[in-house]
């Protein structure tokens, strides 16, 4: 019998008692009074966010709501799984695993004619061919996966057609391009304490699309009918005309998977039916112009096409958050739905709000990290009125000249040289030299900006009101972490083997840069009055 993704118990969950087992996709509402399934519980966490859109995915197949009313109905009485397994029972033919016919996730084609790869080439942060050839896989941990269980082996394919990562030629990126950037809403159900499963999944799931009634569900699977192949100017696969819900299961990869009746499973140690190696083929289809719902986009110019976000390089901030709540762009979908459905259940759900964010930050085909992060929700301009955006954008803002300030300040005091106005970097010190105390700045306040979100929502919360205040506070904490990052960083009482009058004179500038008088300061990005006229900083 084939391993069916809707019939077998496959996905791995936590329960609010910590107990650990694994359930069909229609039992993520099981014992949901009583012990609730919290999240998915796989040994890794690429495997839980794609598998979560997986599950979203499904709901937005079989049950788009058609409106807020609609939607709030199925969160204040979740179905059971009999209700759900019936709304999915349509689809059960499509999602075989395993077997002779169309496979789940896989190629039309079975590709028997190619030859047989590792199976490790499904984790997207193992190292390439050439890594392992040139022995430069450095970072990246080679082996772990040379035979995976079917659940395993589901979960890891998924993941790949998800988050697929360039590939080299040919190998197509994910339909949001290699490594996107997720958003989630994740309420917490005040009864339950926590964010299960199902509020998850069903807090994400858009409302019912009206093109989706003129397309045959069919065309949603993608593994159903003839690969649509990329190869020599061949077609490109747009979401006009194509089934919205093709988003969820959109394969760019050209991948059959062997499989094994007895195999060890490299990650979870079980023994049994499972896969031993993959063969893939190049020139898949080639996904572009779609507007995912989980994910937020921007533009780079006015005439061009919204692009979607990804993960950018190095630690995140809040200064990201902008991005992440679509401030610069455009949210994710469930994001800009939330305002409207959460008035239908406010009296259901705690306070704090919250949105998950995740990806894999991408450096080409080389996975450099996996960003996981919990940021608060705010309200949408068409929610909130203008008011609340615009004071968390200044406050953002002046974080950010206050980590400029302090990183140029702490690279002058170490490395400046005397000019006629003062000191200035050497033309050979590039800007990033010292990234540690804008890092800092950034780290130290982000408990701070939480609270002062608290504070401007609080003030805001009736409309338009004066943040005077409130702007006056952050400037002031901002600038006393800082100086205290900057003497730390350059420490002034190791005068003697440094030139004490370039380090004072930085430690000036960078007092300066919070006061009325700094051009472009601080003050400015909050929107706090400035002097008319600017002085000048010369130096001692």
């Amino acid at each position: 019998m084939a391993f069916n993704l809707l019939t077998a118990p496959w996905l791995e969950v936590r329960r609010a008692s910590g107990v650990r087992h694994s359930v069909r996709p229609c039992d993520i509402t099981d014992r949901f009074d009583d012990d609730p399934i919290l999240a998915l519980d796989f040994p890794r966490p690429d495997w839980n966010g794609a598998l979560t859109e997986f599950l979203i995915g499904l709901c937005a197949l079989a049950m788009a709501p058609e409106d807020a009313d609609d939607w709030a109905e199925r969160f204040a009485a979740p179905p059971t799984p009999d209700v759900l397994a019936k709304a999915l029972a349509s689809f059960v033919g499509a999602f075989d695993f395993d077997g002779d016919g169309s496979r789940a996730f896989q190629d039309f084609d079975p590709l028997a004619h190619l030859e047989v790869k590792p199976l490790n080439g499904l984790l997207i942060d193992a190292p390439g061919e050439n890594a392992l050839r040139n022995n430069s896989d450095l970072f990246i941990k080679r082996g772990g996966a040379a035979a995976l269980c079917l659940p395993y082996a589901a979960a890891a394919l998924i993941t790949l057609q998800t988050y697929a990562p360039a590939g080299g030629a040919g190998h197509r990126t994910s339909l949001r391009g290699g490594g996107p950037l997720t958003t989630l809403m994740a309420p917490r159900r005040a009864a339950a304490k926590a964010a299960t499963l199902w509020d998850r999944v069903w807090t994400n799931v858009p409302d019912q699309d009206e093109d989706a009634r003129r397309v045959k569900p069919d065309a949603a699977f993608p593994w159903l009918a003839a690969t649509r192949t990329s190869a020599k100017g061949e077609m490109i696969t747009t979401q006009a005309g194509s089934h919205p819900a093709l988003a969820f299961f959109a394969c760019p990869r050209r991948i059959r998977l062997v499989f094994a009746d007895d195999v060890a499973c490299g990650l979870g140690g079980a023994t049994g039916p499972g896969a031993i190696g993959l063969r893939t083929q190049n020139y898949g289809a080639n996904y572009l112009l779609w507007r995912h719902p989980l994910s937020p986009y921007y533009r780079q110019d006015e005439k061009s096409d919204p692009l979607p976000r990804h993960p950018g390089s190095g630690q995140a901030n809040y200064g990201d958050w902008l991005a992440w709540w679509g401030f610069n762009g455009f949210p994710a979908i469930p994001v800009s739905l939330w305002g409207n459905r959460r008035s239908k259940i406010a009296s259901l759900i705690d306070t704090t709000d919250g949105i998950d964010v995740f990806g894999f930050d991408m450096d080409n085909m080389k996975a450099r990290q996996w960003l996981a992060a919990s940021v608060p929700w705010i309200p949408t301009r068409a929610d909130a009125g203008p008011a609340l955006q615009d004071a968390v954008t200044r406050t953002i803002a002046a974080a950010d000249a206050a980590a400029r300030a302090v990183a140029l300040a702490a690279k002058i005091a170490l490395y400046g040289e005397r000019r006629e106005t003062g000191y200035q970097l050497p033309k050979n010190r590039k800007l990033d030299a010292i990234r540690e105390p804008g890092d800092r700045l950034w780290r130290e306040t982000e408990a701070d900006f939480r609270r002062h979100l608290g504070a401007l929502r609080d003030c805001l919360k009736d409309g338009e009101a004066d943040t005077q205040d409130l702007a006056a506070t952050w400037l002031l904490l901002l600038r006393s972490h800082a100086l205290d990052i900057f003497d730390e960083t350059v420490d002034l009482d190791g005068l003697t083997d440094k030139d004490p009058r370039r380090l004072l004179w930085a430690r000036d500038r960078l007092i300066f840069e919070f006061s009325r008088h700094a051009k472009a300061g601080v003050r400015k990005a909050l929107g706090l009055a400035v002097a008319a006229t600017v002085q000048q900083r010369k130096a001692p």
